[in-house]
């Protein structure tokens, strides 16, 4: 994937793109827009609508996805979980059977008798547990492969699941997206309702609307919850900007 940096070109071309199009955009709409007289109730009534609506696409795209690619997760989760109780289960086997040997191994290799000539103790107790590691290592050596083995397969395998989940997420993202876009595009917006359209200017309806449109798909796209916390806020902003207004006027 491409990765943008503040110093490479497409990052600068992009950037100037941008400052063209909202340029342009000014130039074509020069006057503002004149805000609707609205309180609380309107906001609310406005978001409940948008919340209502995303509710339902959750609840539809959930229907679709998990339809369409639960089956596959599923057998991902199967999968891992199985390699995963086979890579626990030989690790335990594994470490029963290093324990075994060791003990085996120290009593076969326990010194008896005097060293050869021109050999002290200590040498020939340094040469016999090498000789016992080397051993262990070499009778361990398909064990130890076969573990490297399945341990990889369980890493490729939630490599996979998570690269699946990924995508699944993605495609819910972009599809929540679309059908976002569509609703406000036939007509379900969410400045619109709170602006008077100068019907004079054509260009600049144009423009706000599909601004609207984008920004009330990517609202709806976000999901109900975060329609909910916005709601929150608001509520709770005009609630606090009441209470201060109140307190100004008794005082």
């Amino acid at each position: 994937m491409l990765k943008l940096s503040p110093e490479s070109p497409l990052f600068i071309f992009l950037i100037i793109i941008s400052f063209l199009l909202v340029t342009l955009s000014a130039w074509l709409s020069p006057q503002p827009f004149i805000l609707k007289p609205f309180g609380l109730n309107d906001i609310i009534q406005l978001l409940s609508l948008l919340f209502f609506i995303s509710l339902l696409l959750e609840r539809s795209l959930e229907v679709f996805i998990t339809t369409w690619r639960g089956s596959t997760a599923e057998q991902l989760e199967i999968s891992l979980q199985q390699k995963t109780t086979l890579l626990s289960e030989k690790l335990k086997l594994f470490e029963e059977q290093q324990k075994q040997n060791q003990t085996a191994y120290f009593e076969a290799y326990k010194f008896s008798g005097l060293p050869p000539e021109g050999m002290s103790l200590e040498q020939q107790m340094s040469q016999n547990y090498n000789l016992n590691q080397e051993e262990l290592l070499n009778i361990n050596k398909p064990q130890i492969d076969d573990l490297n083995t399945i341990f990889n397969d369980v890493n490729e395998k939630e490599r996979k699941k998570v690269a699946y989940k990924s995508d699944t997420r993605v495609i819910a993202l972009w599809t929540s997206l679309l059908f976002g876009i569509l609703m406000s595009a036939v007509g379900i917006r969410s400045v619109e309702p709170l602006v008077v359209l100068d019907l004079n200017n054509p260009i600049q309806i144009t423009i706000f609307r599909c601004l609207d449109a984008l920004l009330t798909g990517g609202l709806i796209a976000g999901g109900s919850e975060g329609i909910h916390k916005f709601i929150k806020v608001f509520t709770d902003f005009m609630e606090v900007s009441s209470k201060q207004i109140k307190n100004q006027k008794l005082s």
